[in-house]
């Protein structure tokens, strides 16, 4: 039903992604110059490489498996993180380390808070991890790595969630005006669940997807508004 509905609004999708019929001038600079920019950044060749690396030497299912980002998606963190330039990131789940290395790469003086519990037992995200080793913290405990993240003295902050937490640490994220990027939307019925109740305890601030990914701004300054868009 889900499947069938975003064939429905696909076009209104597209549409609104051009910026068309987006009044709010924040959303609309966001919508035309992070979400569907076209112009290359100086990050994407590594990103192309790395991804190219890991698909060459995995199957798809492997590549489903370990939740590797696509390459479309990871240049759109890359441009999240670039427009909102975090001093501190969060990161649930380690994932294939993809990510963690595409936000680390906007700010040389960023560190990231990665809530990984079984790292050790990802060879391949220690790997890809290991030139930014000295930038990473991680923690086995995610209520800890939250509470650090949120102790920084140093905005904006970011958190990119990978995979099901607590509502109640994603909601004590928003409250601290904490930049949130969701993934897996359509993988997984709880992230999906966990974005509809951010957005209703969001009372300001904007909301982006295109019901694979995610990004909710609580910005108290901007209007409380949602868009649904296509990458």
């Amino acid at each position: 039903m889900k499947s069938w509905k975003q064939y429905l609004n696909a076009w209104s999708r597209h549409h609104r992604s051009g910026g068309f019929g987006i009044h709010s001038p924040f959303a609309y600079q966001f919508v035309r110059n992070v979400w569907r920019q076209r112009l290359p950044y100086y990050a994407y060749q590594g990103i192309h490489q790395l991804h190219g690396t890991i698909k060459e030497s995995t199957t798809r299912r492997q590549r489903r498996e370990m939740d590797l980002i696509g390459e479309r998606e990871a240049k759109l963190l890359f441009r999240v993180t670039n427009f909102f330039n975090p001093c501190s990131i969060l990161q649930v789940g380690a994932a294939t380390g993809v990510e963690s290395v595409t936000m680390l790469a906007v700010n040389s003086q960023s560190s990231l808070y990665l809530y990984e519990p079984q790292l050790e037992q990802n060879p391949l995200a220690v790997r890809i991890l290991q030139s930014q080793l000295d930038r990473v913290e991680c923690y086995n405990d995610v209520n800890v790595a939250v509470g650090d993240l949120l102790n920084d003295d140093e905005a904006p902050l970011m958190a990119l969630v990978n995979r099901p937490v607590e509502e109640n640490l994603l909601k004590r994220l928003l409250d601290a005006q904490c930049v949130l990027v969701l993934r897996n939307l359509n993988r997984e019925k709880e992230m999906s669940r966990l974005f509809e109740a951010c957005c209703h305890h969001m009372p300001m601030g904007q909301t982006y997807t295109n019901n694979k990914i995610a990004i909710l701004n609580p910005n108290p300054k901007l209007q409380r508004e949602d868009f649904l868009l296509w990458l």
